[in-house]
């Protein structure tokens, strides 16, 4: 605790008690000089000290403890009326002979009351002092009580439970970042930090949702995410979709600056760096194909990838592989809504025929049919479902189309395997999308979800992040908009048996938005722990975060977080400040004019 404890006193009487009640245990702490205590802010861990009374006897009292949060803090007039004798109250006796402005009182600053929500009681074990048992709240604080900020960890002369012993933080796992109160880590003068570890090999749930505006620092904080992971074991597999570009820099240490550490954060050496890259294993950069093919980022980057030893994969998207051509409905251009039926009902007819569902076999058999058929209305063999002739000519033109974005690949056609094995890696995989449509994003990460449920067995201790993952797991609200709703009611089933059944197998999924009020609710449904980001006030009630907190994360810096994760032993908000891992990193503005200046030297 310090040479000095400086403490705030019960703010109560008997028109304003404290309370207990469905809402839970609030209680209210009055100090009169708040520079006293600097570490105030709302979501700071306190510690409020009583007295109970443990026999008949007048002064048989021991000590006891509740832990808590802080969600609000207000000044107050000095010469307030209400409660008057509470503001007058000092902690020494004072001096006669000070002059009046060097005295501490109400009269020279306005005291600060502070609100807190109750979280437990604690109480010491008899045959064992250092630790602490903890209950429910039994009953509010009484006017014993007095409210001050916990240490960080057991000292020598430790009388009461610290923030360990409150927060109930593991002792190993990934570091995420430094616990903190306010805009720097907990105990930040003395250069003395409590450590938010992540404990996945004793998590049953890994599963991950992260929230953060742009600028917030949630790439800096998914890169180090995936370091860690890697770095607490090389067996783990990682998969990194790639919306932006920016996750690619890892693979570029030699042009890609690392990241600068600022105030707190760790300096790391040039050996430090250099071993880093290592911990991600082999690298695996998947590009999908497109037709524009003279993209220069895309080239200089798997030019460069192959210069540094990465393995390059360029593959398409096979048609055949939809579980349902309607699946693809999304990228229809036409009016017809009977397109999509006909075209399921060809497949169905090609799969019994035991042959694939590729554009040019569904062509073929449009075609076969509208020769046989010279008349208005056309029957569907397998089916016996029949369709005008006008549907039968939109449909082909659908799938004319749908060749900018399947089937670009002919060998890829006569394989057995699906291209998506790509990423059955030993490794750290990036699936680069930075440069295809929104459509073709959506549709390449749609698939993965579908390649990833049907391969999760084999998938044993894998880590895969989605990006913007509000594109593939939409809110209701958008799923029913255009006609859309049946594709995303089944994805969002692929997603929630993904989620479901992936983690019995350690498939892992760590998704990230930027807009949690356009993702479906299944997703932090299905992800226990919960980390938010600098965030405007009112998209944080869809990633449930507290209001007053909410308020908070909206004046964020880069790096800071909230976190919950109840299976880690944290089910409060907790707040951290994020490390910067020794890897690359920089803004996309200063990477693609690398990327530029090293294609004009080249050519």
């Amino acid at each position: 605790m310090g040479e000095v404890i400086h403490v705030a006193r019960p703010y109560h009487d008997l028109t304003t008690p404290f309370t207990i009640d469905e809402n839970g245990a609030i209680a209210e702490y009055i100090i009169n000089d708040p520079e006293l205590m600097p570490q105030l802010a709302i979501g700071a861990t306190i510690l409020i000290k009583d007295k109970r009374k443990e026999t008949t006897s007048t002064e048989d009292y021991s000590d006891f403890w509740y832990a808590g949060r802080i969600v609000g803090l207000k000044s107050v007039a000095p010469f307030n009326p209400e409660r008057t004798t509470m503001l007058y109250r000092e902690d020494t006796t004072m001096d006669p002979s000070v002059t009046l402005s060097d005295i501490r009182g109400p009269h020279t600053h306005q005291p600060m009351v502070i609100q807190v929500f109750l979280n437990r009681e604690l109480s010491k074990l008899e045959n064992n002092p250092g630790k602490y048992i903890e209950s429910s709240i039994q009953r509010p604080p009484s006017g014993y009580s007095y409210l001050y900020f916990p240490e960080i960890s057991q000292s020598p002369d430790s009388t009461s439970p610290t923030l360990a012993d409150i927060l109930n933080v593991p002792g190993e796992g990934l570091d995420l970042g430094m616990i903190g109160f306010g805009n720097k880590p907990y105990g930040w003068k003395g250069n003395s930090y409590l450590h938010y570890r992540w404990d996945i090999k004793n998590l049953d749930n890994k599963h991950v949702f992260i929230v953060g505006e742009s600028g917030s620092g949630k790439t800096v904080l998914l890169k180090n995410i995936a370091y860690e992971i890697k770095k607490s074991d090389s067996s783990n597999r990682i998969i990194l979709t790639d919306v932006q570009g920016d996750i690619t820099q890892i693979l570029f240490p030699d042009f890609v600056p690392r990241i600068i550490p600022k105030d707190w954060q760790p300096v790391f050496t040039d050996q430090q760096y250099i071993e880093a890259q290592k911990v991600f294993g082999k690298f695996r950069l998947i590009v999908p194909k497109t037709n524009d093919e003279s993209i220069a980022d895309v080239n200089e980057i798997k030019k460069l990838a192959l210069k540094s030893g990465v393995d390059v994969k360029s593959i398409s998207l096979r048609f055949q592989d939809l579980d349902l051509p309607s699946n693809a409905e999304y990228l229809f251009r036409t009016t017809s809504i009977q397109a999509a039926p006909l075209l399921d009902d060809l497949a169905e007819g090609l799969h019994a025929n035991k042959e694939p569902a590729s554009i040019s076999r569904l062509l073929t058999a449009l075609s076969r049919l509208l020769t046989k058929n010279p008349g208005s209305q056309i029957t569907v063999p397998t089916s016996g479902v029949s369709y005008n002739r006008v549907t039968f000519e939109a449909t082909r033109r659908i799938l004319n189309d749908l060749q900018k974005y399947f089937d670009m690949d002919l060998e890829a056609l006569s394989n057995d395997s699906n291209p998506l094995d790509a990423f059955d890696f030993n490794g750290t995989i990036i699936l680069y999308l930075d440069h295809l449509s929104q459509d073709e994003r959506f549709m390449w990460e749609m698939q993965l979800v579908s390649w990833l449920y049907q391969n999760k067995k084999k998938l044993k201790n894998t880590y895969v992040f989605f990006d913007e993952a509000h594109q593939i797991i939409p809110a209701e609200r958008v799923a029913k908009s255009g006609g859309m709703g049946e594709i995303f009611n089944r994805l969002r089933s692929n997603f929630e048996k993904l989620a479901r059944e992936g983690r019995k197998f350690r498939l892992n999924l760590i998704l990230s938005t930027q807009n949690p009020q356009d993702l479906h609710p299944i997703v932090p449904e299905q992800c226990p722990t919960r980390i938010i980001m600098k965030i405007n006030p009112k998209n944080a009630q869809y990633a449930f975060l507290e209001k007053e907190l909410a308020y908070v994360a909206n004046s964020f810096g880069h790096g800071q977080f909230w976190i919950q994760s109840p299976f880690n032993g944290t089910p409060d908000w907790i707040r951290v400040h994020s490390i910067a891992p020794p890897l690359p990193h920089t803004s996309m503005e200063k990477f693609r004019d690398e990327l530029e200046k090293r294609a004009n030297n080249k050519s």
